[in-house]
Formats: structure tokens, sequence, C-alpha cells
């Protein structure tokens, strides 16, 4: 005797949502019963199929006179037992309705696993920019065209010029335009330069080449080569892209988006703008425009020893008022005697005084 299992049970004669009945299964077949209608049937002859889904059941279908007859195992664990059975597990039938089932078991997985990927895609991508803002920003800004890069700076510096009080005349503004000039001989950007009328300690780079200097900065230098050691610093900001990298990174994923496509809208614009001039760089960019920039002085034959000697003005100067210029670019004492050791290993006499008559030119 084989093991009796409950079943809902199909065939003619039988009302048309199936009656309880019981199937059993041995070594002469499957026998079904149900309200006096009893069917055995081959192994042979029967048919396999998957009923429900979360626990699903099994279905044993024949044909008998060119009619159907069917018996639903409902139960989960019932339809499992039935199927292990060896009259059935070694069947064709068996193998073929296991396959299938581990197909539709791992197509479900992966239609989850993708729908689940979909409603979390934008979590994911925004933990991921998260995470890895700095190379995403860096990727993104690297594909941006130079031309698009410097028409960014330029209207968003349209968009604060009208609070600034520009001199873009005069000594101070010649000093700054022939010192810059030494220092981007040979770059891809064209630089804009203006002085603003402004008592603050302050200069600052925007994308594309844009800079600008407040008058309050030249007015605290000691040298020339001081002043051309802050403008190698904030020319390195822009030929090394740090402005717009740190633009896509605090305006986030928007931002990121609109200058991919290049949709810079008045919005955009004044954004962008009010990011700049407050944006304060990494310590990595900030070591990076230092190294750099001291390396730009060099080739442009100005003596970089006016860079460390700027940090020690700008301390000196902080320390009876707050310098702009420390607030987005933190001095370090490490930073300092770096600049400071590398000016020591270069050798003497090699640079000449830059020649202005008077300092500071104002």
């Amino acid at each position: 005797m084989g093991e009796e299992f409950t079943a809902l049970v199909f065939g003619p004669g039988l009302a048309p949502g199936g009656v309880q009945g019981t199937l059993v299964l041995s070594s002469l077949g499957v026998e079904v019963s149900a309200q006096g209608h009893a069917q055995r049937v081959d192994v042979a002859s029967i048919a396999l199929r998957k009923i429900g889904f979360e626990k699903p059941g099994v279905e044993i279908s024949w044909q008998d006179g060119g009619e159907t007859w069917a018996a639903h195992v409902l139960d989960h664990e019932a339809a499992r037992r039935l199927l292990a059975m060896p009259s059935l597990a070694g069947t064709q039938k068996a193998q073929a309705f296991h396959a299938n089932q581990q197909r539709a078991s791992l197509g479900r997985k992966i239609g989850w696993t993708v729908l689940a990927l979909f409603i979390l895609l934008p979590a994911i991508v925004l933990l991921l920019l998260i995470l890895n803002a700095s190379t995403i920003a860096g990727w993104v800004a690297d594909r941006i065209p130079v031309e698009q890069e410097m028409n960014l700076g330029r209207q968003a510096f349209a968009g604060m010029s009208g609070s600034l009080k520009l001199k873009d005349e005069g000594p101070a503004f010649d000093a700054v335009q022939s010192i810059v000039g030494k220092l981007t001989k040979g770059s891809r950007y064209t630089y804009d330069i203006h002085i603003t009328d402004d008592p603050t300690l302050n200069a600052f780079a925007m994308p594309g080449g844009v800079i600008v200097v407040y008058t309050g900065l030249i007015a605290a230098t000691k040298t020339p080569e001081e002043l051309a050691g802050v403008l190698a610093h904030e020319v390195q900001h822009v030929e090394l892209r740090h402005s717009i990298r740190g633009v896509i990174k605090d305006l986030g994923l928007r931002g990121l988006w609109m200058f991919v496509t290049g949709d810079l809208g008045s919005t955009m614009t004044g954004q962008a703008a009010m990011q700049l001039t407050s944006l304060k760089f990494s310590r990595d960019d900030e070591r990076e425009a230092d190294k750099k920039g001291f390396d730009a002085l060099v080739v442009a034959g100005i003596d970089p020893s006016g860079l460390p000697a700027l940090f020690r003005t700008m301390s000196e100067k902080a320390a009876d008022a707050p310098v702009a210029l420390i607030s987005s670019h933190p001095l370090s004492k490490d930073r300092e005697e770096q600049l400071r050791s590398r000016v020591a290993s270069l050798r003497e006499g090699r640079f000449e005084a830059l020649g202005f008559e008077k300092w500071p030119p104002l």
C-alpha cells in the first residue's frame, strides 16, 4: 500500500470547483477516490504541474476516455512527500517537474532582485555618491570641456560681480596680471583677472580661470614673491579643477546632472556663485595646490620662498583679525614646514627678484 494524501479532485460528474477526496500512490499506479468515483491510472500516463505560489502544491492529471481528470494535493509538505516517493521520483516526469521548479525558483529570485534594485536604485546611487564623492566629482569634472568650464566661471562671476568694487586698472592690477601671466604660460585656460577694492585679506579662483584678488591681501604682502605665492596656489586650484570638483560635490546630484548636460540656468549659476565664493578645499586639495604651485613658481623663475612666507604673514594677521583667505584655505604648520623644507633644498641665486619699483603697488 502507498501513502494516502488528501486531494481536491476534478473530473466528469464532479462539482466544477472540485470535491474533497483522496489520492494514493503505489507501485500499482495512482488511485483517486471522491464521492463514490474512483480512478486508477499508471504513473506513466499522468502529467505533473505546480499549483500555488509561495508554498506550492502539485497537480496530477490524466486522460480517461477522452475526458480529463485531475487531483490537487494543495499542502506543500504533502506534495513534497508525494514527489519524493520511489514510484514517482525516478520518472522522467518527476525529474522534469523538479527542473522546472528550479528554473521557476531562480526566475523568481532574479525577478525579486531586479525589482529590489529598481526600488533601491536611487538610495544606492545616493549612497555611492556620498561614499565616493571625490572620485565621482573628479570623474565628472574631467569630462567637462574646458570651454564649458570657462563659461561657467564667467557666468558665476557675472552673477556676483555687482557686489564687488572692481578696480581692474592701475599698478595693482598690472602687477597681478604680470605675475599670473608668468605662472600660466602654456595653460589650456584663458585667465580673467580682477581686483576688488576691499580691505579683506582674501583671494579666490573660480572654474575656468577667473581669479579675484582683494586689495587688502595685496596690501598685506611684504614682497611681490608673497603675492606670487598665493597667486600660484590659486592658479593651481584652477589647473587641477579643484573648484569645479568641489562645486559638483557640494551641489550634489542635481549639480552633477546639470554640469554633465550643460543645463546651466540662472538658478544653477546663482548657486554656483555662492558655492564658489565660500568653497573650502579639502586638505588633499590644499597640499596638492601647494606642491604644484611651488613647482610653477620654480618653472616661472620666481623665488618660491614667498609661498611659505605668505603663510607666516597670514598667521600673524589672523592673530589680530579673521583672515578670509585662511577660512577658505586652512593653514597648517605642517604645510608651512614642508614648503620651507623644499625652499631649503633649492640652490641659492637661481631666481631674480620680480621687478616692481614700489611694493605694495597700491
